[in-house]
């Protein structure tokens, strides 16, 4: 027995420290794993999620929808937080104005939601901008800024209101301003309403 009681003391120890072995790689394999996973995070190129025929409203602060958004298809892309939709119909709301409509075939939004990327067949429809008479926008691309209430575009732009028609490249349409211009190239045709 004597032999025994000898053997305790070491065979203690060595279960102690068989202990104190395994419980510092387990913290080390954890801190590995969680630092791989934020790596992980900020280097991925994957898109995170998707959603499917959607519809988004946004609320302004008077209770009143500011920003209505359609899309077949929404991509979030978490390297840079934006989003591309398929497919997009966004609708912007300002005040007692008609609201105006935008459409095209893609839609880049980036992350804090205050630039809209519209590109290829992007369609911009404003009711009643003179009297009755829509005004429309063509283009192959616009960048809205809904905070701002302006749509740009670098590339060539095709406006027309009843039968006049005025284009151009590097449009600037200022929405609470009520004004329009181009950059270069501007050619138009102007018909009176008296003259149709």
């Amino acid at each position: 027995m004597s032999e025994r009681r000898r053997r305790y003391p070491a065979l203690i120890a060595l279960v102690t420290i068989g202990a104190i072995a395994a419980i510092s790689f387990w913290a080390l394999e954890m801190t590995r794993r969680s630092g791989n996973d934020a790596k992980d995070q900020t280097q991925r190129t994957q898109p995170d999620y998707f959603v499917e025929n959607f519809d988004y409203v946004k609320i302004g602060a008077d209770g009143n929808p500011k920003i209505r958004m359609r899309g077949a298809k929404l991509i979030h892309h978490p390297q840079d937080d934006s989003s591309t939709v398929l497919q997009p119909v966004v609708v912007s709301y300002s005040g007692q104005r008609q609201p105006m409509t935008l459409r095209s075939d893609r839609l880049i939004v980036n992350s804090d939601r205050s630039q809209l990327h519209f590109h290829d067949n992007v369609k911009l429809e404003k009711p009643e901008a003179r009297g009755n008479d829509t005004l429309f926008v063509e283009s192959q691309y616009l960048l809205a800024l809904p905070n701002r209430d302006l749509v740009t575009t670098t590339k060539k732009a095709t406006l027309t209101l009843g039968y006049s028609t005025l284009s151009g490249v590097g449009m600037i349409a200022d929405n609470v301003h009520q004004t329009l211009s181009f950059q270069s190239e501007v050619k138009g045709s102007f018909t009176s309403t008296g003259n149709r």
